[in-house]
């Protein structure tokens, strides 16, 4: 099954509503990251998750999502339920 994962076209939009050139992306991204190398050494990274978001890395595109106010969820179609551990509850009158 071939499914598209995150269309390229999401992370644009929200780039723009927000106003930022992708430089400014970069320049958050370097603040969430905190490695203060500057924003130029994103510029590259931010331009190849906006272009092809599925060919990045998980964490890269954690950063961009997260530099520009959003999360990222994964949700599971098929699951069962697992007990770990449980305690009985007894109540009393």
């Amino acid at each position: 099954m071939n499914q598209t994962l995150m269309n390229p076209k999401v992370l644009q939009n929200r780039l723009e509503s927000l106003g930022w050139t992708q430089y400014r992306l970069a320049q958050e991204i370097d603040k969430l990251r905190g490695a203060q190398k500057g924003a130029g050494n994103y510029t590259s990274t931010v331009k190849k998750v906006l272009d092809n978001p599925e060919k990045s890395q998980s964490k890269t595109l954690e950063d961009l999502v997260k530099a520009m106010g959003g999360e990222l969820f994964i949700k599971w179609k098929k699951t069962e339920p697992v007990v770990v551990d449980y305690e009985e509850v007894k109540f009393s009158d």
